[in-house]
């Protein structure tokens, strides 16, 4: 179940990359992997236990698929096929498509982190594709909009990192279970 847990992290963002290549197939690629995250979302909510990943030694990449996740995938997967259902009848081209995968990718991977700096990297990668999409139509108010979300993301990220340093500070982890050590501020 491990390997499929990888692949299926991976898989939107290789399809998403792979659109390119096959522009014609855009919608029903990214119709395929949002049904696999459903498949896979259902596995989880059943499955009798979690599955705990530990990627590139202790300071690498901490993963917990687990049935509360499997719930968020699974929720997900119906919110990108509804908007894929919604754009069958459009003219959006790859681009969109191929962004619409890597957020519905790195929304999952959101979903699974299990220490601060990977969730750090998925909601950045969150930020840029859902940036892209907002500056889509590339009309002088999209982008503008899009701008203004990307400088307030980019300034609470800021703030992020610093709470994510304060808790490895604390706790010498950035692990979600080392938030238990991190001070907090009593008010008077």
């Amino acid at each position: 179940m491990t390997l499929t847990t990888i692949i299926w992290v991976l898989l939107p963002f290789f399809i998403g990359f792979s659109i390119y290549l096959l522009p014609k197939a855009a919608r029903y690629l990214t119709l395929l992997v949002a049904l696999g995250s459903v498949v896979y979302g259902l596995i989880e909510i059943f499955a009798p236990k979690p599955i705990a990943l530990q990627l590139l030694d202790s300071f690498g990449v901490t993963l917990l698929v687990d049935q509360t996740s499997g719930y968020f995938i699974l929720m997900n997967a119906l919110v990108s096929i509804a908007i894929i259902c919604y754009c069958l009848g459009s003219d959006k081209k790859s681009f969109f498509y191929t962004q619409l995968l890597v957020l519905h990718g790195a929304v999952n991977a959101i979903f699974i982190c299990a220490d601060l700096i990977s969730l750090y990297v998925a909601l950045e990668a969150t930020g840029i594709a859902a940036f892209l999409l907002i500056t889509y139509q590339r009309t002088d108010r999209s982008i503008w909009v899009g701008l203004r979300y990307l400088f307030v993301s980019n300034t609470a990220m800021l703030f992020y990192l610093i709470g994510a340093g304060l808790v490895y500070q604390s706790s010498h982890s950035f692990t979600y279970v080392g938030l238990a050590d991190a001070p907090m501020e009593r008010s008077p």
